[in-house]
């Protein structure tokens, strides 16, 4: 099988798009397909899947390309709808509409996202779930709750990141005592954060992790949200806001979920018993390959 992707993986630090889109294109060369990659759109032939990863243009290809290499080539268009603009970017949720129309299939990472698209199209659909990499997914160990040792990660600097909320919960842990709060990763300019971490790529990120015992989440409209996968594959329960998409689905059964920052501090303070359950029962064993399996069997089923 002949697979093009319109987006190269990258290495480092980058969000779970990018993870995602790695485990795919490494499970497609273990089961020796084919595989090339946006610069490659020009010259590949004789094609069976185009994965779109991404409709949005780059210097190299843009969708446009895809239709027209779909025709010539008699293949099939696979779309990811793993964005879908909520944070910001409203242009995205016209665009993936717009590319779903020329799409044979459409994945989604969650049925959140799943039925946000549906009201405007009837395609094929399929939900594969994110996953951590393998390297997040280590054996539980049962932790200390003496006191909450909170954390939190994120690469992008959006708002709906819940940069609010996190400046809050760092000046409520300083003025109380009540818990540490560590956050890793990107942040506005103007967020000032007492125990700051800047990005971490994977094998950092595997290091430090296990050194908290609570991870909080206040991202919203998450269509696929990798970085609570991360926290609960190293055994973290989660603190989540209802409001999170995805990440309702994902930390239904490993978390708490919150309304509002009075509503956080609550849980924070009265939950710890909750919250170590959680932890020392936490079972989350699904990984980035299992997911990029399921992604391959659809490929080869569409051929």
């Amino acid at each position: 099988m002949k697979i093009l992707f319109n987006r190269r993986p990258v290495a480092g630090p980058w969000g779970g798009g990018s993870k995602v889109l790695s485990a795919i294109v490494e499970e497609c060369r273990q089961k020796n397909h084919d595989v090339f990659f946006e610069e490659e759109v020009h010259t590949c032939f004789d094609l069976d899947i185009i994965f779109c990863m991404d409709p949005r243009p780059t210097v190299l290809t843009n969708f446009q390309q895809l239709i027209d290499k779909k025709i010539s080539q008699k293949c099939k268009i696979v779309q990811r709808v793993g964005d879908l603009g909520t944070h910001g970017k409203p242009e995205l949720f016209d665009l993936q509409c717009a590319a779903s129309k020329f799409s044979d299939v459409l994945v989604f990472p969650s049925n959140w996202a799943k039925d946000t698209l549906a009201m405007v199209n009837n395609k094929t659909s399929y939900v594969i779930p994110n996953a951590p990499l393998q390297q997040f997914c280590i054996e539980n160990q049962k932790k200390n709750f003496s006191k909450l040792k909170i954390v939190s990660h994120h690469w992008s600097t959006n708002a709906l990141k819940g940069f609010d909320v996190y400046k809050k919960l760092d000046e409520y842990c300083k003025e109380t005592g009540n818990a540490e709060f560590t956050f890793i990763g990107r942040k506005p300019d103007d967020v000032s954060l007492k125990n700051y971490i800047p990005p971490l790529d994977v094998e950092g990120l595997v290091n430090e992790l296990p050194k908290y015992n609570v991870y909080v989440t206040a991202s919203k409209q998450e269509a696929g949200a990798n970085h609570v996968l991360e926290a609960m594959a190293i055994g973290l329960p989660v603190i989540y806001h209802e409001d999170g998409g995805s990440i309702n689905e994902y930390c239904s059964q490993y978390g708490l979920s919150y309304k509002g920052l009075d509503d956080l501090i609550q849980i924070i303070e009265s939950k710890k018993d909750v919250l170590q359950n959680l932890s020392n029962d936490m079972c989350y064993k699904r990984n980035s390959r299992d997911m990029a399996k399921e992604y391959v069997s659809l490929f080869e089923s569409l051929i």
